[in-house]
Parts: C-alpha cells; sequence; structure tokens
C-alpha cells in the first residue's frame, strides 16, 4: 500500500486527475494547488529514480509532507495571482 506512494507515475496521474476535476469546479482553492503539488512531487520523484538528484524522499511519510507543503505553497501563489475582484453589485441590495 505504501510503496504507491513512493511511485512517481502515482503522483502524475493523482495529479492529472486533481487538475482535470479543477475544470468542474474552478475555485483554485483545492483541486489545482493539490494536482500542482502533485505533479511537482512526480518529478522530484522522477528525478531521484534517474538518480540525477540524491535521494532524499525515501519514506512515505516525508512524500505525503512534501505534498502538503507543496499544496500550501501552490494556494498561497494563486490566491495572491488570480484573486477575484469583488466589484460586483450585489442584486439584493436594496
Amino acid at each position: 500500500m505504501f510503496d504507491l506512494l513512493l511511485n512517481s507515475d502515482f503522483w502524475l496521474i493523482l495529479g492529472l486527475v486533481l487538475c482535470i476535476a479543477e475544470l468542474t469546479n474552478g475555485t483554485l482553492i483545492f483541486f489545482l494547488p493539490t494536482g500542482l503539488s502533485a505533479m511537482t512531487l512526480s518529478g522530484i520523484l522522477k528525478l531521484q529514480d534517474n538518480l540525477v538528484i540524491p535521494s532524499l524522499l525515501t519514506d512515505w511519510y516525508y512524500i505525503v509532507i512534501i505534498w502538503v507543503i507543496f499544496s500550501l505553497a501552490f494556494t498561497a501563489v494563486l490566491r495572491k495571482y488570480f484573486k477575484r475582484e469583488g466589484n460586483e453589485e450585489d442584486i439584493n441590495k436594496y
């Protein structure tokens, strides 16, 4: 079970599924940042597998922690740069 979390292809597929799920939601809060972080993590794991970078992420819990940190970072960046303007008139305002 936990060996699946060490596989870079799993993270790539998870990232693609989450980014596609963002197309149905469109809020840029949950699906897109977690999908982008999963794809970034997939790239890091693929570089580790090809011995381009040293093997730092060897346990599944390190990988999950890095995934959460990347998700929070992507959420902060997306909220900063793609903030919606709140200048719309409320139709219920009398």
